[in-house]
């Protein structure tokens, strides 16, 4: 007979990060790779994650805990920065879940659905990328700030049939394509992935809408983006602007 849990495990947000080929670097160069690592808790601790996520990190894994979906997708945009500052790609899932977890004294016990499909999702996506759960039912306020502010400002892309977590920022898009793209010619052995990850660049350069179809359309109806053209689309607020 299963005995019922007397307590109720709270659902919550869970992000399980990789950072690429740090295993590898770890190998072959540890102290140079400490001292990256060093600057890469330099810039996590420079660039503030919400309070209300918790960050764990271990390694080169980095695991991420929310109430909300909004603070987990800024905790993971503040990773991408801190990782890209430091010539690296990150790989990883945000799932959706029972969360449990307990401190007692130096140790930490965690049991998780959530965590368990993060990190089958971080395995199964091959491309650097940290990608929502299909359990996830993304809200339309998820896609909005494409429109209301930019590409940039977008939590969320959506590319190739993936929904995943907006690596660039206002103040850094040049500076890591170029690192990505000096990233590939360092390691030819690891074209795929950075071709895909320029890919994904050039798509934001250029301005595409990077929005799922289903998300638009549904915009539309709501009256949240007016249809000015076969491709164009615009927030009223913009329109109204004209």
């Amino acid at each position: 007979m299963t005995q019922e849990l007397s307590i109720e495990v709270p659902m919550r947000y869970v992000a399980f990060c990789d950072v690429l080929g740090f295993s590898n670097a770890v190998e072959s160069s540890f102290d140079a790779t400490i001292k990256l690592y060093e600057t890469f808790m330099e810039r996590m601790r420079d660039w503030p994650f919400p309070k209300t996520v918790e960050v764990m990190v271990y390694s080169d894994s980095i695991l991420m805990v929310s109430d909300e979906l909004p603070g987990i997708l800024s905790a993971v945009k503040t990773l991408w920065f801190a990782a890209l500052t430091n010539d690296w790609l990150i790989r990883g899932g945000i799932a959706y879940g029972k969360y449990w977890a307990r401190q007692e004294q130096s140790s930490f016990f965690v049991v998780s659905d959530a965590l368990v499909r993060a990190v089958r999702l971080e395995s199964s996506v091959k491309v650097p990328a940290i990608a929502i759960s299909s359990e996830i039912e993304l809200p339309i306020s998820a896609w909005t700030p494409r429109f209301e502010h930019n590409i940039f400002d977008a939590p969320l892309l959506h590319f190739r049939g993936l929904s995943l977590v907006n690596p660039f920022n206002p103040y850094w898009f040049l500076s890591a394509r170029l690192r990505v793209e000096q990233l590939l010619i360092k390691h030819p052995e690891h074209v795929e992935k950075y071709r895909w990850f320029l890919e994904l660049a050039s798509d934001v350069n250029a301005d595409e809408c990077l929005v799922p179809e289903a998300a638009l359309a549904e915009m539309l109806t709501l009256g949240i983006l007016v249809d000015k053209g076969q491709s164009e689309q615009t927030t009223l607020g913009d329109q109204k602007g004209d």
